[in-house]
């Protein structure tokens, strides 16, 4: 498991922190368990330090209407 912290590139504030069983890639959508909540991923940093398993992934709020468009 990875140790995800998922930061909004608009505010600058960390949405939430989670493990992941898989890193996304840039330009996947993420939807959290909230209704409607839909994330797009900017991009993403691997913290190196002590070997960590550690990752920043950096977000931008969409709508569903927005993520239905993109399919």
């Amino acid at each position: 498991m990875y140790k995800a912290s998922l930061k909004n590139i608009l505010t600058r504030k960390e949405e939430c922190t989670m493990n992941l069983s898989l890193i996304p890639q840039v330009g996947d959508t993420l939807q959290l368990r909230e209704p409607n909540k839909f994330l797009l991923v900017h991009g993403i940093t691997h913290i190196i330090e002590n070997e960590s398993i550690e990752f920043e992934i950096f977000v931008e709020p969409i709508d569903r209407t927005y993520w239905m468009n993109e399919i």
